[in-house]
């Protein structure tokens, strides 16, 4: 990282790996750091100590998110995990642990990464955990409440941080300064099919609520979008005046996701299927034209300005970091992996389109490429290959992209050997 020149590196703590049984006794007082409270993992707790020091070290900002789709198996087996009130508070005692042992190195939280994932892929189309389908496909999920205990997860969270003096905890050089705390969206952008049709644009605006406002909206004005209340009605479980207080204002800043973009369409008849996909009344089209990733996302530049212009102009110009963009690139073998001008050309495109969003106005305070080295995706286990870095999975052994030498590049001259647009 360092050889890279990265000014931060954003990583995920494991929930399990803090507090195994997801809870740990007298997490409400005390401080956790000099004692040995049962169901705290201390050897997790050193893990991610070890990480953020050797990070510090070498003068790279670490951005810390407490929550990445792993919830604890033994709260999923104890009271249903997210559908169940509880997670609400054992998430804000987990936050709490987190903020003891890690709050006086890490300036920048992230509570939850990708909420409408959970929600969706979880609990409507079921490829990710617990792997549900929504009620209105036949099965027993339910999306919508899920989204709720998410946002009220969150909320408390941020309460934690603020209220109980952990943001001013943070140590910078010889003075103190306050930590920032946010959540991280998933965002595509929608284009209207047919930009001259008011449905289209409508449509398009209608599917970016559906995704981005549902969990955002809350955060900034207190309720969901008025077109999910206006389509869901009783099936969008309402906050109370008390949860909409807590929940409104707990971010400092919002966190995008951004890959791909896709055209909306006004349906001209109710569609065939059902679950959140139907619930938009929106029908989702590429252009041909458009290029895709291996991971059969469209490759669409233009969707990374205007996603950001978008929630500048809905949310008032708040503090945008954009915490992942990036792809998976067909990479069959060693060599392959090492010329993946595919990935260069991504980057340079989706940047630039950054860019054009931040010479616009956009308070855009920073940007991650998704990923570093090649991981672990989900459901598609090692065979999809996002990282700059290539991993070989039996040795370990790392050995940089060409897209890492470029990326490098990006950042030694501020984005000035990008053609289309000098960021500096």
């Amino acid at each position: 990282m360092q050889t890279l020149g990265l000014k931060a590196y954003r990583f995920s703590i494991s929930w399990s790996r803090i507090l195994p049984t997801g809870t740990a006794e007298g997490t409400e007082s005390g401080d956790h750091r000099y004692s040995k409270t049962k169901g705290i993992n201390y050897d997790g707790v050193q893990f991610y100590n070890n990480i953020i020091d050797a990070l510090i070290a070498k003068g790279i900002e670490p951005f810390v998110t407490l929550y990445h789709w792993d919830l604890p198996q033994a709260l999923q087996d104890r009271y249903g995990g997210w559908e169940n009130e509880q997670v609400i508070d054992d998430f804000a005692k987990y936050a709490r642990i987190c903020f003891q042992f890690f709050g006086d190195r890490v300036k920048y939280w992230i509570t939850i990464n990708e909420a409408w994932s959970v929600a969706i892929g979880g609990y409507d189309q079921g490829n990710k955990a617990p792997g549900l389908l929504s009620e209105e496909q036949g099965g027993t999920g339910k999306p919508y409440l899920i989204g709720r205990h998410l946002l009220l997860a969150h909320a408390r969270a941020v309460g934690v941080y603020r209220e109980e003096g952990y943001a001013k905890w943070y140590l910078h050089g010889n003075s103190a300064k306050s930590g920032v705390i946010g959540i991280a969206h998933s965002g595509d952008y929608r284009f209207p099919a047919d930009p001259k049709s008011k449905d289209d644009r409508d449509a398009a605006t209608r599917a970016i609520e559906f995704q981005l406002g549902w969990m955002t909206d809350p955060i900034w004005f207190g309720d969901y979008p008025r077109s999910m209340k206006r389509i869901l009605g009783s099936r969008l479980p309402e906050f109370t005046k008390q949860e909409k207080k807590m929940i409104k204002g707990s971010a400092d800043f919002i966190g995008l996701n951004h890959y791909s973009s896709l055209l909306a369409s006004a349906p001209k008849s109710p569609p065939s299927y059902g679950g959140y996909w139907a619930d938009q009344s929106v029908i989702l089209t590429s252009d041909p034209s458009w290029k895709t990733t291996f991971m059969g996302w469209n490759i669409v530049p233009d969707g990374a300005r205007e996603i950001l212009l978008w929630l500048d102009k809905r949310y008032n110009h708040p503090l945008i970091f954009v915490t992942e963009n990036g792809m998976a690139a067909d990479e069959p073998d060693f060599q392959h992996s090492l010329h993946d001008d595919s990935r260069k050309e991504y980057l340079e495109g989706y940047i630039c389109g950054f860019g054009q969003a931040l010479k616009q106005g956009v308070k855009l305070g920073g940007y991650f490429a998704w990923s570093m080295m090649d991981n672990f995706e989900w459901e598609f286990g090692f065979s999809r290959r996002f990282g700059l870095v290539h991993v070989n999975y039996t040795t370990l052994v790392r050995t940089p992209k060409l897209s890492a030498d470029w990326y490098k590049l990006t950042i030694e001259t501020n984005g000035a050997n990008i053609r289309q647009i000098n960021m500096a």
